[in-house]
């Protein structure tokens, strides 16, 4: 049994349901696991709203350092691999949120489901959750995954977008969804055209991983060697041309947004053009291989020559460019030579593999810098059809700019709608349970009006002419 000391219940009769709200002024109400970059925005909101928190960490400096001595927070140590620390965590708590990297929200959802807690993760759903779904049906806990930005607000908004032509009897014939965490404009100072927050791995294994989305009722899939090769161009008002490329398997999220009859699905990540075509060359050379290589292999230029199998010499660039089928002047070209990838510079002799290589040197090159400002940017595009006939084009953009490197349009749109959805768990606002995603009007609903009330979120939409859709996709 649960004992709740000094709780304050408030009892409210709507439409005769019955909602009970428990202010517990003496109990731990949230658990964030984790306390990144990320973390920052949700902690700070949930304890302006006088939750009492725990942030848990194996940096315990970085819990305390984002609580910043408010009397409400609880920075504790802790370490993914102490699992009765991690039981012993959520049982003291009614809300967990994962912020942890995505190959261990299994092993939270496995505490909070054992402990009968509600769970929130901003990252894609891991594999293996979708069999615990009746586990947790049966307990009368919700665990909700896909709560940040991308995965998140780009689901809330467009389920929000279907279910109003839906209203209409309208069907969805298309849809493309494409959305990209990028340096601002003022910030391009490179030629990748791209700035890191933090590690650059998570992006670059992005950027190689398979793709399936549908195109014209035809499933299209790409690996790495062809998925930089295969982008959709898109003009975006004050940015100008960018490109976009697959997003992982779109495919499981038609039956998700309720829209089986579509013709076209895509989801994207989008990059300032020319991101696309040097990455490419990275992938095609080798440099994102997580293949380790021999060990008196110590410099760039080395390892260049090793991954094409050219002789190191100082013509190294314009052979590799030959091989390589490319303009010495290309994007690819001049990045590779700006970042260092034909010097005879050494690299640490801790990078065993050419994308460790390529990642410590992206970090030391391309990283953001205190006056830098980054920039969220999410489209999405719906081809509906009337029941009369009529056909139209309803789009809708996002963008959010951050203030510095350290308050980022990123970190805001992750964690703000985890902090929402926590809230809408504590006041028992969420009636559907199991393991699920944010695609129901209970949660994306009153999560949009208050990233729009509080927080200035602002989502524009438009009707455009229909003709202006692509005619090949």
């Amino acid at each position: 049994m649960i004992k709740f000391k000094e709780a304050r219940i408030n009892i409210d009769f709507f439409k005769n349901e019955l909602y009970i709200i428990v202010d517990m002024n003496n109990n731990n109400q949230i658990l964030i696991l984790g306390a990144g970059k990320v973390a920052a925005p949700l902690v700070k909101y949930l304890l302006r709203k006088k939750y009492k928190i725990t942030v848990a960490s194996e940096l315990l400096y970085q819990a305390e350092l984002i609580i910043e001595n408010n009397p409400q927070g609880t920075a504790v140590e802790w370490h993914s691999d102490d699992i009765n620390k991690l039981h012993t965590l959520v049982k003291q708590h009614l809300v967990i949120v994962s912020l942890l990297p995505y190959h261990l929200h299994l092993l939270v959802c496995k505490a909070c489901i054992r402990n009968k807690k509600n769970m929130i993760t901003t990252s894609y759903q891991q594999a293996g959750m979708d069999e615990l779904h009746s586990e947790a049906y049966r307990n009368n806990i919700c665990i909700l995954n896909e709560m940040g930005l991308d995965p998140g607000i780009d689901h809330m908004w467009a389920s929000q977008m279907i279910d109003t032509i839906k209203e209409k009897g309208g069907k969805v014939e298309k849809f493309i969804s494409v959305c990209g965490a990028l340096p601002s404009p003022e910030s391009l100072d490179n030629p990748f055209r791209y700035k890191f927050s933090w590690s650059p791995t998570g992006v670059m294994k992005a950027s190689s991983s398979h793709a399936t989305y549908l195109k014209n009722n035809t499933i299209i899939e790409h690996d790495a060697s062809a998925l930089m090769k295969n982008t959709l161009l898109l003009n975006f008002e004050g940015l100008g041309e960018m490109e976009a490329y697959a997003n992982r398997n779109a495919l499981k999220y038609i039956s998700l947004y309720r829209i089986p009859e579509a013709e076209t699905f895509f989801r994207g990540t989008l990059r300032y053009k020319g991101w696309c075509e040097v990455m490419d060359t990275l992938i095609e050379c080798g440099y994102l291989s997580e293949q380790s290589f021999p060990k008196d292999i110590t410099t760039y230029a080395e390892l260049t020559s090793y991954l094409t199998k050219l002789e190191n010499t100082k013509y190294l660039r314009d052979h590799f460019a030959q091989k390589m089928g490319l303009k010495t002047h290309s994007s690819s070209i001049m990045s590779m030579e700006w970042i260092g990838l034909f010097s005879s510079a050494h690299f640490s002799p801790s990078a065993r593999t050419p994308l460790s290589v390529l990642t410590n040197k992206m970090l030391s090159k391309m990283k953001m810098l205190p006056s830098d400002k980054d920039l969220i940017v999410l489209n999405h595009q719906l081809l509906y059809k009337l029941p009369n006939g009529t056909k139209k084009l309803l789009s809708g953009t996002f963008k959010l700019s951050g203030s510095d490197n350290e308050n980022t349009a990123i970190a805001n749109t992750v964690s703000y709608p985890a902090a929402l959805g926590a809230e809408l768990l504590l006041q028992n606002k969420i009636a559907h349970k199991g393991i699920i995603r944010p695609f129901y009007k209970e949660i994306y609903d009153p999560i949009l009006k208050q990233l729009k009330k509080d927080f200035n979120f602002v989502f524009m939409e438009e009707e455009l002419d229909p003709n202006k859709w692509s005619s090949n996709w």
